[in-house]
């Protein structure tokens, strides 16, 4: 009886294995086929993006030397993680369900020559892409188009993440100076002047007062300050104004009806930074008449640029002597 199951048992084994072999060869138990990809170059090879938005917006990015740029804006260098990020999502994307493959639903679907939520015409050295990007059928997904052809697909991939302003763009830490090049600062009568130790810094002809002055992760930071006429000065102030200057970044490039906005009826505040290698950087801040901002001129690169909100406003604050003394903040409108 036992030698009866053995026997049926393996002859059952036996047909199992030749069913199973028998379903694969044929296809049917196959691994079903990878999803096409979007675009078919490498991210490496795109040298050029233009990107369409409604309302004829348009955002042109270039590399040059390896380098993204915006040759628009005089070729002002353009956030290189940002257009990174962009292009390792569009190389990697891959076309899910087809939905579509009629001319007639490009309108409604929102991605025709016309009428789109964004397009992205992506350049090498020997040929370009056009990708229209329309609606959404769900959560971070759109609708997509090839230009060359009439199938439109559902990508996971969201049109609105794509920005429609080229000051999105910019590198705007591009200013920013690391804290520990600065040797000087210097505005109006007044020079704030990195010392080595604090020995040097009591026999400057100012007196200190320094309080607990160490920054989280770095060691103390003493400064002198000069032209406070024989004031005493707060060493922690004196370190928050050096740390304003080094984290000077910008929101955008300045239009020509922000420049014609400037408060010509006041000065521009203008500091001096020197650096431990004697380099000189010139910051000059123009306050707006219309709102509390303020453009920045830097002798880096030419043009005017737009601080963010009350960045100016607080760099100003923190230059009076009141402040350097150890006193509050005076708002530069008070």
């Amino acid at each position: 009886m036992n030698k009866i199951i053995k026997l049926l048992t393996g002859i059952f084994i036996l047909q199992l294995f030749i069913t199973l072999m028998f379903f694969y060869s044929s296809g049917v138990m196959t691994t079903p086929p990878e999803k096409p990809l979007l675009i078919s170059f490498s991210k490496d090879e795109i040298n050029k993006i233009i990107l369409g938005g409604p309302g004829n917006k348009e955002v042109v990015l270039e590399k040059i030397d390896e380098l993204w740029t915006l040759p628009n804006k005089d070729n002002f260098p353009s956030n290189q993680a940002q257009v990174n990020q962009l292009l390792n999502r569009l190389t990697e994307t891959r076309l899910e369900t087809k939905i579509s493959q009629q001319n007639s639903s490009h309108d409604r679907l929102k991605v025709s020559g016309s009428v789109f939520e964004r397009k992205v015409e992506l350049f090498t050295k020997d040929v370009s892409k056009l990708i229209y990007f329309g609606s959404s059928p769900s959560l971070r997904q759109s609708h997509a188009r090839l230009a060359e052809s009439n199938d439109v697909y559902v990508v996971k991939f969201s049109a609105n993440d794509i920005d429609m302003q080229p000051n999105d763009w910019l590198k705007k830490d591009i200013f920013t100076i690391p804290n520990q090049d600065i040797q000087s600062v210097s505005f109006g009568k007044i020079v704030i002047e990195r010392v080595s130790d604090e020995a040097k810094l009591q026999s400057s002809t100012n007196s200190q007062d320094s309080g607990d002055d160490s920054i989280e992760g770095k060691p103390n930071v003493l400064w002198a300050v000069n032209g406070l006429k024989n004031s005493k000065f707060s060493n922690d102030a004196a370190i928050d104004l050096i740390n304003k200057i080094a984290d000077m970044r910008i929101n955008g490039i300045a239009s020509q009806k922000t420049i014609e906005d400037i408060n010509t009826s006041k000065k521009m505040s203008q500091y001096t930074v020197t650096l431990t290698n004697n380099e000189k950087i010139i910051f000059k801040l123009a306050e707006l008449k219309s709102e509390e901002d303020f453009l920045l001129f830097t002798s880096q690169r030419k043009g005017s640029f737009r601080l963010p909100p009350l960045a100016g406003k607080d760099l100003i604050n923190v230059s009076t002597i009141k402040y350097l003394v150890g006193g509050p903040i005076k708002n530069v409108n008070d």
